[in-house]
């Protein structure tokens, strides 16, 4: 069975980003599919750019054949270079879709949510069913973050998700949260299936702490909360440094904010203005070698901006953090606060405020053994829960069922 999965943002372990598209895919290969993978080009992927007059590169990675679109992706990127880049993917996505031979499924995992299109499309053009994933609620977690206002903006993309959704056999959510609000929309239960993020054992199984990343970085000896991911504006880590502030006395605690994002030098700036030197900014790195810097400490940090709503996302590195045996704090209400605390691998303080947070920190840091054996519960009860190979093989039953009931309704 071949599958056409559509992932703007695909990375391997060679990047420094989410990879789960890429490891359910070499599962799926394992399993006896082909995997055709049209991803476009991002600047934490670790694939080359191309030159302007190509619009396709074909490599085959693992078993999976993927087909690089020209469409050149930052989070640095302002408002309307974001736009052309995925208008653009989703062009080339369209035309990859067209030129591929023996399709079954087509698969297509947002964000951006502009990959409906060649998902949608593609899919009606080749005569087979279509299957859409939701990482994130767009246009609804855009406007509660104050990032589109009513208008026709706001209607374009309403429009969008009404296209993205409306063929699709089945939807897929990552997160329960995502899950339970468009059942509260009136979606057919029927139609929806939550399969969560989840990470990788291969990577995390047998991984020794990274100590000399802690002594060349300046964290050696230090009790360190770790933060990695974008450092954007959604993600609000300004409370981090609010934290910091009021952990100024703790010399023995330190901060590690791992990451690259658009708001990342106004941070910068800031804690040096503040006298922040608990604070360390350190360069993205290469998922093979994340978990080794997340096993040399201590907690686990999952922050992001505060909006109108508790917030039903549930990122990659809450997993990340659980699998190698951190304790997580949240400072955001929502589904991931609500998996950590149900879990029993971390807490929740309370949203937006710093003195709890940094109140949070403090207590894991003076309590060794309680954080040691959280982090042990964390991991034990991931490996078992949120295996990717699992998911995989979910979502492989999923597809098939989809393929399945396609047939039987042509005969």
């Amino acid at each position: 069975m071949k599958v056409v999965y559509i992932h703007q943002h695909f990375v391997t372990n060679e990047g420094t980003s989410g990879t789960r598209s890429y490891d359910i895919s070499r599962h799926l290969v394992a399993m006896g599919w082909q995997v055709t993978m049209i991803s476009g080009l991002h600047d934490q992927s670790g694939a080359k750019r191309l030159p302007l007059y190509r619009w396709w590169r074909t490599e085959w990675i693992d078993g999976i054949k993927v087909v690089h679109c020209n469409a050149f992706y930052s989070n640095s990127l302002g408002v309307p270079a974001r736009l052309w880049c995925f208008a653009k993917f989703s062009l080339l996505a369209l035309l990859a879709v067209v030129r591929e031979r023996g399709v079954d499924l087509v698969f297509a995992t947002s964000t951006p949510l502009t990959v409906g299109i060649p998902g949608r499309l593609g899919a009606a053009l080749k005569g087979v069913p279509y299957v859409f994933e939701v990482r994130d609620l767009w246009p609804e977690d855009l406007v509660d973050a104050g990032r589109i206002k009513p208008g026709w903006q706001l209607k374009f993309w309403e429009w969008l998700e009404r296209f993205s959704y409306a063929k699709a056999r089945k939807i897929l959510l990552v997160s329960k949260g995502f899950h339970d609000r468009l059942l509260e929309r009136g979606f057919a239960p029927e139609r929806l299936e939550t399969l969560v993020l989840g990470a990788d054992s291969g990577l995390f199984i047998g991984v020794q702490p990274d100590q000399a990343f802690m002594r060349e970085n300046g964290l050696g000896g230090k009790i360190v909360a770790i933060y990695a991911g974008a450092h954007g504006d959604a993600n609000g880590l300004d409370q981090v440094l609010d934290a910091a502030a009021r952990l100024k006395d703790r010399s023995d605690i330190a901060i590690a904010l791992i990451g690259q994002g658009k708001m990342k030098p106004a941070l910068q700036a800031r804690a040096e203005r503040e006298g922040l030197t608990n604070v360390r900014f350190l360069d993205p790195v290469p998922k093979h070698k994340l978990p080794g810097v997340l096993a040399a400490s201590h907690i686990g940090l999952m922050i992001l901006k505060q909006i109108v709503r508790p917030r039903w996302v549930t990122p990659n590195k809450i997993f990340d953090y659980m699998f190698v045996g951190l304790p997580s704090i949240v400072n955001f209400a929502g589904t991931t606060a609500e998996l950590v605390v149900a879990d029993g691998a971390g807490v929740a303080s309370k949203p937006g405020d710093a003195d709890d947070l940094a109140r949070c920190i403090a207590h894991w840091a003076d309590h060794p053994d309680e954080r040691a054996a959280v982090g042990r519960h964390a991991r034990e009860l991931s490996m078992a829960k949120y295996d990717r190979k699992a998911i995989a093989e979910r979502m492989a039953a999923i597809f098939r069922g989809v393929v399945d009931g396609e047939a039987s309704a042509g005969r």
